[in-house]
């Protein structure tokens, strides 16, 4: 029986480590880039581990290709130049529209990925209404959280983007500027919130927080074989814990802590596709 037992557990091994010999179409190599890094050594610091656990579950050469820009990864994905991509909501509509036939095949679903608006405790402002006529601050241009879902909520509020209220978008400078009362709200991520209050002697609070934003989507190119992409997907949801610890173990994409690892579905976008088509970003 023991025997019996030894044997088939081989044979089960066996089909382990065979089993990326069912890549198919997909190239000998596979290239890698995350839209949020900028620089070759960066993005092998953080993905170094990941990128050589997707090898060994796949059976392909997975390679990096740096990109730092959605611009960038867009022109690398049509070019070719590229052949996988780590991308963020807003990236992934702006390669559907000007990439027809791109493939989502995994998106990484994060907690605390919503926008909020945050006011000085003492503000008289209790609601989105109540900035009407008064000056918010924004991240950058484009950013998810930071700036396109917050421009849609006070729309949704019922304010005016060019008459009812005043939006600068000064990036890492949004913060400093609510402390220094320049502004008299921020429209940013909710991770933002706990680390700057901790610094602050005076006390803040949240008016208003959206929905939990969709997953950052791991987006392979048109030119990518539809068969190769549904063994790519199939590879990381099979593993997404693993393949997820492999992302946090270098300590810099710590914005991925208790993430999972989920299908795509087009429905998860259609808020963003809104807001982003209210700002004029998307046809």
């Amino acid at each position: 029986m023991s025997e019996m037992i030894h044997r088939f557990s081989a044979c089960l091994l066996g089909l382990v480590l065979t089993a990326p010999l069912f890549a198919g179409p997909c190239p000998d190599t596979l290239r890698f880039a995350d839209t949020g890094i900028e620089g070759a050594e960066e993005l092998q610091r953080a993905y170094t581990e990941f990128v050589d656990l997707l090898s060994e579950l796949t059976g392909l050469e997975v390679r990096f290709f740096p990109v730092g820009s959605r611009t960038t990864a867009v022109n690398a994905l049509r070019f070719r130049q590229v052949d996988v991509v780590l991308a963020g909501p807003t990236e992934y509509l702006l390669m559907q529209q000007r990439m027809p036939g791109i493939q989502a095949l995994a998106a990484i679903v994060r907690p605390q990925y919503s926008s909020v608006f945050i006011v000085p405790d003492d503000s008289p402002v209790r609601s989105l209404s109540d900035l009407k006529g008064r000056h918010v601050a924004m991240k950058d241009h484009g950013s998810t959280t930071g700036h396109i879902i917050p421009s849609y909520m006070l729309h949704q509020a019922g304010l005016d983007l060019d008459r009812d209220v005043r939006i600068s978008l000064i990036d890492g400078a949004r913060m400093a500027a609510l402390a220094s009362g320049e502004v008299d709200a921020v429209g940013t991520g909710i991770r933002d919130f706990a680390p700057f209050v901790e610094r602050q002697s005076r006390a803040y609070r949240i008016i208003a927080e959206s929905d939990n934003m969709p997953g950052d989507p791991i987006v392979a190119g048109a030119h990518i074989d539809a068969a190769c992409a549904a063994f790519l997907t199939e590879i990381l949801l099979a593993n997404d814990q693993p393949l997820l610890q492999a992302i946090l173990n270098p300590g810099r994409r710590d914005k991925y802590q208790t993430a999972s690892l989920i299908a795509v579905e087009a429905s998860d976008y259609d808020q963003v596709r809104a807001a982003m088509a209210l700002l004029g970003l998307l046809r």
